[in-house]
């Protein structure tokens, strides 16, 4: 049997605009399942960021999926709403584990949204440590970075600071992490890219559920010439510089004050127009 390329050909709809989702995640989902099957049909999304599904946010991920019969957990800082189990909870490595378990989350629920425009990286990490392997996950990606740069938001609780109270504030286009710093949380926790929504979310497949007839392109592949340029606004003060680490660096060494310095080395170097003005 030869090879299929349908995820190359799901490709073309990177830029589309589906009816519910920010982007074109509703048409990536619906060809994911229908090509993998369904299981529980559970999705968990965070950050959630509108009161309801039907209320003006940019578009949830899980909004078709909920229509189409799914349910979920779904999780942001401040709102909550019993009708469509919100909840309220700000989200860190060492608590999102406890919370997806308090919340009778199955350990390989169908879907997983991961977009908090914040110390995401370190919250996946966090859900797939805890044991969780969801079938497919959604994270939103900061195509501020180029696809060479490891670059994340720090999680705080690595730094021992306290969370109540954290500042959540957006960081412009320091937001998240880079393409690369994701990859190297998911690949060796079995997760393949086989999508990227325009300059919005990376789309992993739980490896064992890839057929070996499919033709997956590589990592590389999947993104233009969008990444590296300016997304939301250009930084105004070095204090970015105490929010964001090089995980490649952190990821080798585990000393957070390196890595710190990394990053602002490889940023300086690469003369990005999210940083040029500093």
């Amino acid at each position: 049997m030869g090879c299929t390329n349908w995820i190359v050909d799901m490709h073309r709809l990177s830029k589309m605009k589906s009816a519910k989702s920010q982007g074109a995640q509703d048409d990536y989902l619906e060809i994911i399942f229908d090509k993998i099957g369904e299981t529980n049909r559970f999705f968990v999304e965070f950050g959630f960021n509108e009161p309801s599904y039907t209320t003006g946010g940019s578009g949830a991920n899980t909004w078709n999926l909920y229509d189409a019969g799914w349910r979920g957990l779904l999780l942001d800082g401040t709102r909550k709403n019993p009708d469509i189990n919100l909840h309220a909870h700000f989200l860190f490595a060492n608590n999102i584990g406890e919370i997806l378990n308090q919340h009778n989350v199955p350990k390989e629920l169908d879907f997983l949204s991961c977009d908090m425009d914040s110390h995401d990286l370190f919250v996946m990490k966090g859900i797939l440590e805890a044991g969780f392997r969801p079938r497919v996950i959604t994270t939103e990606y900061n195509s501020n970075f180029p696809l060479d740069l490891a670059i994340t938001q720090i999680d705080p609780t690595l730094e021992g600071k306290k969370t109540k109270g954290y500042n959540f504030a957006f960081k412009q286009c320091a937001w998240g992490a880079s393409a690369r710093a994701l990859r190297m949380v998911m690949v060796p926790f079995g997760y393949v890219l086989i999508g990227k929504v325009a300059t919005l979310d990376l789309v992993w497949l739980r490896s064992d559920l890839v057929d070996s007839t499919w033709e997956i392109p590589a990592f590389e592949w999947f993104f233009g010439d969008e990444l590296g340029q300016l997304h939301h606004q250009a930084q105004k003060s070095n204090e970015v510089y105490d929010y964001i680490m090089d995980y490649a660096s952190f990821a080798r060494d585990g000393d957070i004050d390196k890595a710190k310095e990394s990053a602002k080395a490889l940023l300086v170097s690469a003369n990005l127009p999210c940083f040029r003005g500093i």
